[in-house]
């Protein structure tokens, strides 16, 4: 994960290493971890669905605008607040496969 020019890049790899060929939905989820306001414990952010053959193996990335760490305060409309947030990645949000946190100043 890392930021360019007011957008958060996550670049992953995915490997089938099952004997067969088969598809999996790549979900990214993002969690404020400082919110002044009550916020979901995960919100979906960004999805792709990978086909792979057996053994295959593919880098995918993802890429967010700032805007998508945004949520509505009745106060002051939409914001994005500074904070540490949490990026996960699972194929579903019970699922989550990796993680990582990273500022917003």
């Amino acid at each position: 994960v890392y930021e360019v020019e007011d957008r958060v890049k996550i670049t992953l790899k995915i490997k089938n290493s099952g004997e067969v060929e088969g598809a999996e939905v790549i979900q990214v989820y993002i969690k404020d971890e400082e919110s002044t306001l009550e916020r979901p414990e995960k919100e979906l952010k960004a999805f792709d669905k990978v086909f792979l053959k057996n053994g295959e193996e593919k880098s995918l990335e993802f890429e967010l605008a700032i805007e998508a760490f945004a949520y509505y305060n009745p106060d002051k409309g939409w914001v994005v607040e500074p904070g540490k947030f949490e990026i996960l990645v699972g194929s579903s949000s019970r699922d989550i496969k990796l993680r990582t946190t990273f500022l917003i100043e």
